[in-house]
């Protein structure tokens, strides 16, 4: 009888001791139900404070003469930053910053804006340049600053002035990105379009015309790219039902290096998407060891999966194939998506497939897949820059352009030559058949 219970005991330890094992095989982490790669880059825990500023110069009157999508979205960025983090502030922005009374009484904020409520400060015009610099000398350590303007630069004609007031902006945020960097951290900017009812008065220039439709407004959020991550999922800002009503489009910048991905964050499909007789992957599962081709065909197609979920870029910037370039020059990009799923992958939370070929018979050693850091086509879409002197496209805004191109180029001075994009993959095959 104590045999068998020495027996009992003893077996119990092997599978204990075999459970625990399993459970920390290749030191990947959990993470909501799904398993990340030990290499998969984390968003860094940390709560940031967040200072929320409204621009209340005369051209933002017509977003809240109504019950609007702007009121809506307003109210859903307050109660949310506020239910999530400690400390949440509201204040009004123009020639300066505001503590106005309206301002201490985040839940009920939006029930009393209006006009009237709103004027504070010198409203008359608006200097975007000098709201961007007051709001980033506050910007520091864990701080998360975030303006909610229609983004007017308010220059007359579209010569040297627009290209100086673009300039400005990259020399104001390229400060900010070098105080973080000082403090050996990274910073980032969040742009939201988003689109509301407007009834009010219109400027261009210096004259104004009565409107009555819709209009975009914007929604910027900078600061410590880590704390911007943590904001980003907490809001939910990429979910129009749940995060932000209104959200047309959004843009994601960090100072970050370029990505260099490896086999703990790409694989290669050994099957599907392919013409090739066979594929047969090295050991670490992304490099190719051979492969055979049908000796009738005249290209060759085949597809790597990407688990980048914890990239600081847009789902929507990430799967547009225009923001990505492929070399050597005779391979291309085929199609990318995130609905495909393989065994591969398994492991990735939300594996984006990337099809790639080439139209020849003309193969390379080295295959390379580049994310490229480019401002995306909706801001050229979204953007005129010539005054109009009538009423302006409903979801255009004047020199909408200039600005993120202003905001781009600060990013975009900082990095180094082999560091402007966002992400790098190499393919090694060493083989064809």
């Amino acid at each position: 009888m104590q045999r068998k219970s020495w027996a009992l005991l003893l077996m119990i330890v092997v599978v204990g001791l075999a459970l625990y094992l399993i459970g920390h095989k290749s030191d990947r982490r959990a993470t909501d139900g799904h398993f990340l790669p030990p290499d998969t880059a984390q968003m860094v825990a940390g709560s940031p404070i967040v200072r929320i500023y409204m621009e209340n110069s005369g051209s933002m009157d017509g977003f809240v003469t109504l019950n609007t999508q702007f009121k809506n979205a307003l109210g859903h960025l307050l109660a949310k930053a506020d239910g999530y983090y400690d400390d949440t502030k509201l204040f009004f922005v123009n020639d300066q910053i505001y503590d106005a009374p309206i301002c201490q009484d985040l839940n009920n904020f939006v029930l009393h804006l209006n006009t009237t409520s709103m004027k504070v400060g010198h409203t008359g015009n608006t200097d975007l340049n000098k709201i961007f610099k007051v709001i980033l000398d506050r910007t520091n350590g864990d701080t998360v600053s975030v303006l909610v303007s229609d983004c007017v630069y308010d220059v007359d004609n579209v010569g040297n002035l627009l290209s100086g007031a673009s300039s400005a902006t990259t020399g104001t945020f390229m400060k900010a990105i070098k105080r973080a960097q000082d403090n050996k951290k990274e910073f980032g900017v969040i742009i939201l379009q988003m689109e509301s009812m407007f009834q009010g008065t219109h400027y261009e220039g210096n004259i104004g015309m009565p409107y009555y439709g819709k209009r975009p407004y914007y929604i910027i959020f900078m600061g410590d790219k880590d704390r911007l991550a943590d904001l980003n999922a907490h809001l939910e800002l990429e979910n129009t039902a749940t995060g932000m009503p209104g959200l047309k489009h959004k843009y994601m910048l960090s100072s970050e290096k370029t990505w260099d991905l490896d086999n703990q964050t790409a694989r290669v499909f050994t099957s599907g998407f392919t013409n090739a007789l066979r594929i047969q992957p090295e050991h670490d599962g992304l490099n190719i060891h051979n492969f055979t081709t049908d000796q009738e065909a005249t290209s060759l197609r085949f597809a790597v999966g990407l688990g980048v979920e914890q990239l600081f870029a847009d789902r929507e910037y990430v799967l547009d194939s225009a923001n990505y370039e492929v070399l050597p020059s005779q391979y291309r990009l085929i199609d990318i998506n995130d609905k495909s799923k393989f065994t591969e992958c398994d492991f990735f939370r939300r594996p984006i497939c990337v099809q790639i070929g080439t139209g020849n018979d003309s193969y390379a050693p080295e295959i390379t897949l580049v994310l490229k850091n480019r401002i995306p086509q909706w801001v050229s879409d979204c953007s005129y820059n010539k005054h109009l002197m009538g009423y302006p496209p409903p979801t255009k805004s004047y020199a909408l352009y200039e600005m993120v191109e202003g905001i781009f180029g600060a990013f975009h001075n900082v990095k180094g030559g082999n560091d402007k994009d966002i992400f790098r993959l190499k393919i090694r095959v060493a083989h064809y058949d």
